[in-house]
């Protein structure tokens, strides 16, 4: 073989040196992170909680009247797309800019 001694035949890998020991338990167990401490005060963290749980078992605000004028709309082919005002809206959203 010439050239550079440590490449092998082609499709082989020939390790030059001892693969590393991975670090002992011990080693591993002494950089553990430590517990996260609790609360102080569980108090605020229980109301959120039952505000959440509040939350999700409310359906999701929908103005009926603004669907049925949509679906009535579309089925009548008069719901017409405008790219520029979507396109103005999503990069008002994205930016941050009004609403």
């Amino acid at each position: 073989m010439s050239g550079d001694s440590k490449i092998g035949p082609v499709g082989g890998i020939v390790r030059t040196t001892p693969l590393r020991s991975v670090a002992s338990d011990a080693a591993t167990s002494a950089r553990a992170p430590a517990p996260l401490p609790a609360a102080a005060d569980g108090l605020p963290a229980a109301r959120l909680i039952r505000l959440a749980g509040g939350l999700a078992n409310q359906a999701p605000p929908v103005d009926v009247g603004r669907v049925a004028s949509l679906r009535s709309a579309i089925a009548s082919g008069s719901y017409g797309v405008h790219p520029a005002i979507i396109a103005s809206a999503m990069i008002d959203f994205h930016t941050g800019g009004s609403e």
